[in-house]
């Protein structure tokens, strides 16, 4: 049997959140290409294709293989994952599992979203009603904002924080991301702004909803192994895949599925994330380090109370201290324990396909030390990705090439 390789992400591509008028495959040839290049490889040494499932409203379907005639590839395996806001998540670490196994030698992840097709009435919101407990929930009209509007309320109730003290997580991560131009928003905002914004579900307003938008990202996935069997494409890019400033390792990875469906648990209570514990326990000690040894934190929060208890589940504070945590400084870029230096869902927009690439990107950028709000001398990286309420999650851990 032949033993795991090492998988590292050789290149990365993105395009930056917005609105975009062309069709989503010509979004994906431009993202694609842009992250080989990065990794100074070509199509043809492609040989596995990974991706999120399109939205039920992209016009082009059996999209990857379309994709596949157009960019004129043949690969050994092709995967379209259908998980909610897990898909990317699900398509990378199966990326890695197969670069890992050498099943593939160089594998193409990527995503694209267009929000912008689609208004949030009518179909959108058809298609939102689907995802809940048929019976009992879609009845009623719930919605996301709706579902975490109830666990925000809980949160504070439990842990005694002060509701408004939580926009400060929003003004954290706009002022994080408004350096990045890839970024859907440009400037910060202020707490009275996120506060005084349109109410959306009680108590959630506005502009702590993560913004949809439209957006893609790519990574190339190979073996970071020198000599290894994915050394396909010469030694010129054999040297740049493994070179210290290039070579991004996936040192970790977890996932887990806690039995719940949105807001429906069975013994957990809503202001717990067992999927998000449970998955960075794993990737973590894949890693060979604990939850609270990372130098970054990329989560996939798309709320604010969601980031202050996943900083909690990740142990790095106590039970109901993840806002404190915001509070003191201690989640700020240049704090104890960053957390979304990127601006994460709140503060660069949110294709929800497309976030766990995003954060893989992050990651990426945060080890090479290329990140617009950049974390000195990061060497391991953590990131999430979620569906439901946080019912399922994956976690990644990235580490610096040596």
């Amino acid at each position: 049997m032949t033993a795991a390789r090492t998988a590292a992400v050789a290149g990365v591509g993105l395009l930056p959140n917005g609105t975009y008028s062309v069709p989503e495959r010509e979004l994906a040839v431009d993202v694609i290409h842009e992250a080989l290049e990065d990794a100074d490889l070509s199509l043809a040494d492609v040989d596995g294709l990974y991706m999120p499932s399109p939205r039920p409203w992209t016009e082009q379907k059996f999209f990857s293989t379309n994709l596949l005639h157009l960019l004129g590839l043949e690969v050994d395996r092709t995967i379209e994952v259908s998980t909610g806001g897990t898909s990317g998540g699900k398509a990378f670490q199966t990326a890695v599992s197969d670069v890992r196994s050498g099943a593939v030698d160089t594998a193409l992840v990527f995503a694209v979203e267009r929000n912008s097709t689609i208004e949030t009435t009518g179909p959108y919101f058809d298609y939102i009603l689907s995802t809940f407990d048929a019976e009992f929930e879609s009845p009623i009209g719930m919605s996301i904002p709706g579902v975490y509007a109830q666990s925000m309320q809980r949160y504070c109730h439990e842990y005694d924080v002060d509701r408004e003290d939580l926009a400060e997580i929003v003004v954290k991560n706009r002022d994080n991301a408004a350096a990045d131009p890839d970024t859907l928003f440009d400037d910060s905002v202020t707490r009275e702004a996120v506060l005084g914004s349109r109410p959306i579900a009680d108590p959630i307003r506005m502009y702590e909803c993560p913004a949809p938008c439209d957006g893609g990202a790519a990574l190339v996935v190979t073996s970071a192994d020198a000599g290894g069997d994915g050394d396909r494409d010469g030694d010129d890019a054999s040297d740049r895949r493994n070179g210290t400033e290039s070579a991004v390792e996936v040192a970790g990875l977890g996932s887990h599925h806690a039995a719940s469906h949105l807001l429906m648990t069975r013994d957990d209570s809503i202001t717990e994330l067992p999927a998000v514990r449970k998955a960075a326990q794993e990737a973590s000690h894949d890693a060979g380090r604990s939850p609270d040894e990372i130098d970054v934190y990329e989560p996939y929060a798309p709320f604010p109370h969601i980031e202050a208890i996943i900083t909690e589940e990740l142990g790095l504070v106590d039970r109901g201290a993840g806002l404190e945590a915001c509070l003191d400084g201690r989640t700020a870029a240049d704090g104890e324990f960053p957390i979304s230096p990127s601006g994460g869902c709140l503060g660069r927009g949110h294709p929800p396909m497309v976030t766990p690439l995003y954060n893989y990107v992050e990651a990426v950028r945060q080890l090479r030390g290329t990140a617009s709000t950049q974390v000195p001398d990061a060497t391991h990286v953590l990131t999430t990705s979620e569906h439901g309420h946080v019912n399922g999650a994956t976690a990644t851990v990235f580490a610096r090439g040596e």
